[in-house]
């Protein structure tokens, strides 16, 4: 379960901007289609500095996770978050985003245009991978190009948690009641041997949902990445010319900005005994998807 964004809500309040023609408008070359809390905010705004690389109006707009026919009557209004085919000058954006001390504000963000480049456009919203059925965007968007992040799957359900504590503080409506994450990772222990799906542990669990994207999209259009190679400037150059190569944009030198970490909550620690616990618990799944990837995925020490 995703809490109502207020992207989301900006983009309901914002139906009338249904076009036409999505032909006017630059179709998403590609969708950062999550998982959540493994970075996919700084990945989308590592794109964004790329000078061939233009934004969706909405920084994270989630719609494909809407009902079908809710999808079906406002697809153009999706298509018409994207800019125009043609020049109308520079884009500006206010986009949410988290200071140092994690509290939510608006960042204004122009992105220049120039009218002698070809452009392409994407976006990201990090709740697809876990969400959204593969078939329902494939309806809509074949051609595109799908990429995912994973993180050491323990980080990324505390991180998680800690997000919803912080929704339950603003005063969001979850559903639910957010514990200690010892207690909550208990009851989600309990949930999945169930046989149930659980809020934070069942999106760690990365290969039964790679395996749904793949039947549908083939793993030739499916780009994975680890959230770890993203921590140094070094390593996530090479990320970057990584998707730089598979979306059909030139290399670009990132520099600095490479430094940068968006959305990004203050450090914490995850309690010793909770953590060995999950440790053991992703231990299998975690085997089968470097089984699956054919890749060492480095997680042991974090």
């Amino acid at each position: 379960m995703t809490p109502t964004s207020p992207l989301l809500k900006s983009f309901k309040d914002n139906a009338y901007l249904g076009c036409m023609d999505k032909q006017q408008y630059l179709p998403p070359r590609y969708l950062i289609i999550g998982e959540r809390k493994c970075a996919t905010s700084s990945l989308y705004r590592y794109l964004l500095a790329h000078p061939q690389v233009l934004p969706c109006k909405l920084k994270e707009p989630q719609f494909f996770s809407q009902k079908p026919q809710y999808i079906a009557e406002h697809i153009l209004d999706y298509f018409a978050l994207f800019p125009t085919q043609k020049y109308e000058g520079d884009l500006w954006f206010n986009w949410p985003e988290l200071n140092k001390a994690g509290i939510l504000y608006h960042e204004p963000v122009c992105v220049k245009r120039n009218p002698a480049i070809n452009y392409i456009t994407g976006e990201a919203s990090a709740n697809v991978f876990h969400e959204v059925a593969p078939e329902l965007i494939y309806q809509y968007l074949p051609q595109v190009k799908l990429i995912v992040l994973f993180r050491n799957p323990v980080a990324r359900a505390y991180s998680h948690h800690r997000m919803y504590v912080r929704f339950q503080e603003e005063g969001r409506d979850l559903g639910f009641r957010v514990n200690s994450f010892a207690e909550d990772m208990e009851l989600e222990i309990a949930k999945i041997n169930r046989g149930e799906r659980s809020e934070y542990l069942s999106p760690g669990m990365y290969l039964n949902n790679l395996l749904k994207w793949e039947k549908v999209y083939g793993q030739q259009n499916i780009l994975v990445l680890f959230t770890e190679q993203l921590l140094h400037p070094s390593s996530a150059q090479k990320v970057m010319n990584q998707v730089s190569r598979f979306i059909g944009i030139n290399h670009y030198d990132f520099g600095n900005y490479l430094n940068k970490k968006f959305n990004k909550a203050p450090n914490s620690s995850i309690p010793k005994k909770i953590k060995k616990q999950l440790i053991n618990f992703y231990a299998t799944p975690n085997l089968a998807l470097a089984k699956h990837l054919g890749r060492q995925l480095n997680w042991e020490d974090f």
